[in-house]
């Protein structure tokens, strides 16, 4: 199983890496941490990842000691699955969120149902993650199975 990650949130992204290796040992995991970085890889290298797990709000570029990032994209994950719908490109995608609403007012639920109905063909669902609890493994752990077994 190879995966796509793109995620700007080091800590979130390390916890989350760790967790999928000790379920999925054999899990390559290949990371990218702003909007342009992780579809510019997308674009390129689709045929490469079975799974994208997919954050939602990121900046528009990689932050570096040079760059602040650019833009802040608070819908950047879904502007992502666009993309995958514009070029069909089929790889399954998980929305990985640490975050119940955002910048527009969306609620996590609200944006699940648009994601369904707008992007079925990729969208697989989402996990809401936080450091608080250990929740977001069990979802992550289903939703990671039910692409495997497809």
């Amino acid at each position: 199983m190879k995966i796509l990650f793109i995620e700007d949130h080091p800590r979130k992204q390390a916890q989350i890496i760790n967790y999928i290796k000790s379920k999925f040992q054999k899990a390559e995991i290949i990371t990218r941490n702003s909007y342009n970085s992780g579809l510019k890889e997308l674009i390129f290298k689709s045929e490469d990842y079975n799974i994208l797990l997919l954050d939602i709000s990121m900046p528009n570029y990689d932050i570096s000691s040079e760059d602040n990032g650019g833009d802040w994209m608070p819908l950047a994950g879904k502007k992502i699955l666009k993309q995958m719908y514009l070029r069909d490109i089929s790889t399954k995608a998980i929305v990985v969120t640490m975050h119940g609403s955002f910048d527009d007012g969306t609620r996590i639920t609200e944006l699940d149902n648009q994601l369904k109905d707008e992007f079925s063909d990729n969208y697989a669902g989402y996990v809401y993650y936080t450091q608080i609890n250990e929740e977001w493994q069990d979802k992550l752990f289903v939703l990671l199975n039910s692409i495997r077994n497809d």
